[in-house]
């Protein structure tokens, strides 16, 4: 993308993709606190800058759904799901943690080391979406939380653990042990970060059903951490494999997902040079879940940090690794990996 006034990012942790007579980014930029809308056809950029206090203020957000360009839901830091026009004014605001029970929490957002999980405004429902974990269960689990803007009463929609690793959501997997999860339509995609099995649940039956989606690449599960401090859980994550979320390409009927490889630990190195040096995997499904092809993407290219977003036929992945040799200016560049 050419460079501009517009101060934004050289890579972006969380975005989205917006389609209407162009095609749009809009990605979060935490250093100025608003949303840079990137026109893809026509390489042009402007910002939307949220309010910093007032009734339509914004704090820190964590989840980023365009509905449209003047109807735009984020999730933010005051846990709330907020309603956004085209000039960041609040048009609705709705707290997500209200009639949730002691012990549970609400996950959302964009994190390499844990997850992958958005809130989701189902316009035909109207109704939102969103992962909670009850972390006071034994064993913990989650569940799909949906409550309705037209007052009806909330429906909860338990999620399977994985069946190799039941205690995915305990001490064992630090981090890694809580669901990525993808709101379709008429599905909710969900995959654990520690084991390459993907889930679909029928929106309709409620039905669940289980696809293997093993890599040739990598272990397909991570083993446990017997942790007694951080470092550990930090050697951890070097060691083992990360799946990373599932999603869906409306123009090709297809499924794409990522992953990292486990890696020895060298306690000589840098925490950020050992993960930034880990290796990228993409894999491709048809629309009955049966893997197509899987190819290993270049190395130290791409930002690992959840720095990719899907078109409605390609993945977007951002260029911007600390481990490039060539200097970078701060414009964005991206590669669209078609097939």
């Amino acid at each position: 993308m050419p460079e501009t006034d517009v101060l934004n990012l050289p890579s972006y942790n969380l975005s989205a993709y917006y389609q209407d007579t162009t095609e749009w980014l809009y990605a979060y930029n935490y250093r100025a606190r608003a949303l840079d809308c990137y026109d893809l056809r026509n390489r042009t950029v402007r910002q939307l800058p949220f309010k910093e206090d007032g009734p339509s203020a914004v704090i820190r957000i964590h989840s980023l759904q365009i509905c449209s360009p003047d109807s735009i839901w984020v999730f933010d830091e005051s846990q709330r799901a907020l309603l956004l026009d085209e000039k960041g004014n609040v048009l609705r605001g709705i707290q997500l943690t209200e009639g949730l029970a002691d012990g549970q929490y609400i996950i959302a957002g964009h994190n390499y080391a844990m997850s992958t999980t958005d809130i989701y405004y189902d316009k035909t429902r109207r109704s939102l979406l969103y992962c909670v974990k009850d972390q006071k269960a034994s064993p913990a689990y989650f569940f799909l939380r949906e409550i309705f803007l037209d007052d009806l009463p909330a429906i909860s929609h338990p999620l399977l653990l994985p069946e190799e690793i039941p205690n995915a959501g305990e001490r064992e997997y630090p981090y890694m042990g809580q669901p990525n999860v993808t709101f379709l339509p008429d599905k909710i995609l969900y995959n654990y970060p520690i084991d390459s099995h993907i889930y679909v649940m029928d929106r309709t039956s409620g039905k669940t059903q289980t696809f293997e989606a093993d890599s040739n690449f990598t272990p397909n599960q991570a083993e446990p951490c017997e942790w007694k401090s951080y470092a550990d859980c930090e050697r951890h994550r070097i060691e083992n494999p990360h799946f990373y979320e599932v999603r869906y390409l409306p123009d090709r009927d297809m499924y794409i997902r990522l992953h990292v490889n486990g890696q020895e630990f060298d306690a000589t190195k840098d925490l950020g040079t050992l993960l930034a040096s880990k290796k990228l995997y993409l894999t491709v499904f048809d629309n009955r879940f049966s893997v197509v092809g899987e190819s290993e993407l270049p190395s130290k290219r791409y930002d690992l940090f959840t720095g990719w977003c899907t078109t409605s036929d390609a993945l977007l992945l951002f260029v911007n690794n600390p481990l490039q040799e060539e200097e970078r200016g701060e414009y964005l560049e991206y590669d669209k990996v078609e097939w």
